[in-house]
């Protein structure tokens, strides 16, 4: 009974061990992953701002100065689905010029954009970063601003939905998950040869000490 109890108890702590271990492993990897995505779509959409920046001041300031708000917002609309990004212009005193996710109605009904924290940030560094709850479309968003060489246009702004990002982080979860599945279940498969190991040893180390107790002193071999 005692070794068999040895074996058991082993496994046990050997089978916990391994657990704890791959959980703490697991988490530390899922943690690193999350904050090496978020950054990389972070960086990403910082990248494609300033490009949108780019492509929008190498129009001349005079057809941009003459251009209408229907096209300005059809302009915005065209960058948006060129990234993959809602976007919006932002002129200098703060007024919502155009925006991919709105209608030309839409567009005018907006909020003043001055106090935006990204807009903020943009006007004063060159680069504005946030995320918060979007008024317009109720769900959580990552915004970047950065400036404009294009008048009326002072900022462009572009917008991710966060949902996007947790698909990404939930699929790293899952395939870490199951990586840790399968892990445990090879941890454990090990856990128990190595019990069923010892224990035979404890077994055959207990039978010898009891032949020697009952005084056989008889040379044996452990296995």
């Amino acid at each position: 009974m005692a070794p068999a109890s040895f074996q058991a108890k082993f496994f046990l702590a050997a089978s916990g061990s391994a657990l704890i271990a791959l959980v703490v492993a697991g988490v530390l990897f899922a943690t690193t992953m999350r904050r090496q995505i978020d950054d990389r779509i972070e960086t990403t959409l910082v990248s494609e701002a300033r490009l949108a920046a780019d492509l929008l001041a190498r129009e001349a300031p005079r057809e941009a100065l003459a251009a209408p708000i229907a096209e300005l917002n059809g302009e915005a609309i065209r960058i948006g689905q060129l990234i993959g990004a809602r976007v919006t212009f932002i002129a200098e005193d703060g007024r919502v010029l155009a925006d991919a996710a709105e209608t030309l109605e839409g567009v005018a009904a907006m909020e003043n954009h001055a106090g935006r924290p990204e807009v903020i940030a943009a006007r004063t560094s060159g680069l504005g970063t946030a995320r918060r709850d979007s008024a317009t479309l109720g769900i959580d968003m990552l915004y970047v601003a950065v400036p404009v060489r294009r008048p009326p246009i002072a900022f462009v702004r572009l917008a991710l939905p966060l949902t996007q990002v947790r698909d990404q982080l939930q699929a790293v979860f899952f395939t870490t998950l199951a990586a840790l599945g399968l892990a445990l279940v090879g941890g454990i498969g090990i856990a128990w040869i190595l019990s069923s190991r010892i224990g035979n040893r404890v077994h055959g180390v207990a039978a010898l000490a009891e032949r020697y107790r009952r005084g056989d002193l008889s040379p044996s071999r452990l296995d």
